[in-house]
């Protein structure tokens, strides 16, 4: 893990205080001095000092040259971080781009837990809502967690955007219903279907429905590692769940996608789903997916720590975590009876 001590100016492996970027220190014509008190620091400091990996902190992410169309309050009232706000500029400057085979870019949040990877989602529903772009689906892994994406809109000022949860809906057509806002699904209700005929008698068939073929609105995959088991091993099948998150991505090929999970992908063929992050396929050195499986696979870790850094270069990927600088621990011996061990 990269250094946690105090960083100087243009540290990227501990950042828990922004500095002026050097893009803005740049000097113009007619100007032979720069006095970094000129610029002035936005929104608060991240709560705790943020580190990297020693092989992600050896390389510089490119220029964010989005410009964010968020609310000035939404950036003052210190609801988002700069780094936080740092991972909303990159995100919606990759799903701005067109990959080779025609579909949008993705973009992946890799962050650990703690580090506040939903606040981060909502931002990203809120810029795409303010650019216009009125609806969103957002996938997770558990109903409960509706709550949750309800909270940090409202937490961010974006409590006008209504969030739905789909199981909740009666199977059909639902856009006479829903108008926009944030439709809340499920991995387990993607599969889900009504025992009865009809119109969009499957949930999945909802969501599709509802977008609409031209849909250029964001759909989240939080903890999207639950749909990790798509590549066949051996003796196995494609998950259900799995086929149904890589279906999503081809029937809404203009949908501006963001992968969630501290744990996104610890094996290359665990990536199989992520198809908007343009590692195989047209354009690329790998033609098919397990051309991309078996190179990282027959080279090993070292080739995956290449393949961050890489993701990373290319702006599509960011992996912080806290330091836990300040944390505290105490270790204590516990011995054992004969009574006690037997629950071991």
């Amino acid at each position: 893990m990269a250094s946690t001590q105090s960083p100087g100016p243009s540290s990227r492996s501990s950042r828990g205080t922004p500095s002026p970027s050097p893009a803005r220190r740049r000097f113009f014509s007619g100007e032979n001095v720069v006095n970094p008190n000129t610029f002035s620091y936005y929104a608060t400091f991240h709560p705790e000092r943020v580190v990297e990996t020693a092989s992600l902190a050896s390389v510089a992410p490119p220029h964010a040259s989005y410009n964010l169309h968020l609310p000035e309050k939404t950036i003052e009232n210190s609801s988002l971080s700069p780094l936080q706000l740092e991972t909303i500029k990159y995100a919606c400057k990759q799903n701005d781009k067109i990959l080779p085979d025609g579909s949008r870019a993705g973009f992946f949040i890799g962050d650990c837990t703690g580090f506040g990877k939903r606040r981060m989602i909502a931002g990203i529903v809120f810029e795409n809502h303010q650019k216009g772009r009125k609806k969103a689906i957002w996938v997770s892994a558990s109903s409960a967690l509706k709550y949750d994406a309800e909270r940090d809109l409202r937490d961010i000022g974006a409590d006008s955007i209504p969030v739905y949860a789909l199981k909740e809906m009666q199977y059909g057509n639902i856009s006479a219903e829903i108008k926009d806002g944030v439709l809340f699904s499920t991995y387990s209700s993607l599969i889900r279907e009504s025992k009865f005929g009809g119109e969009c008698n499957t949930r999945f068939s909802q969501l599709i429905q509802w977008c609409g073929e031209d849909f250029d609105g964001v759909i989240v995959l939080d903890e999207c590692h639950r749909a990790k088991n798509i590549f066949p091993t051996g003796s196995t099948q494609p998950t259900k769940t799995g086929l149904r998150v890589l279906e999503l991505q081809k029937k809404l090929p203009n949908a501006r996608v963001i992968y969630a999970s501290a744990t996104g992908a610890s094996e290359p063929r665990h990536m199989a789903y992520m198809v908007r992050l343009g590692l195989w396929g047209k354009g690329t050195p790998f033609k098919k997916l397990i051309d991309f499986i078996e190179a990282i696979e027959k080279r090993g870790l070292a080739a995956l720590e290449i393949l961050a850094m890489e993701m990373k270069h290319r702006g599509m990927y960011k992996s912080e975590q806290s330091s836990f600088s300040k944390a505290q621990f105490n270790v204590y011996f516990l011995f054992l009876t004969l009574k006690t061990s037997y629950y071991l």
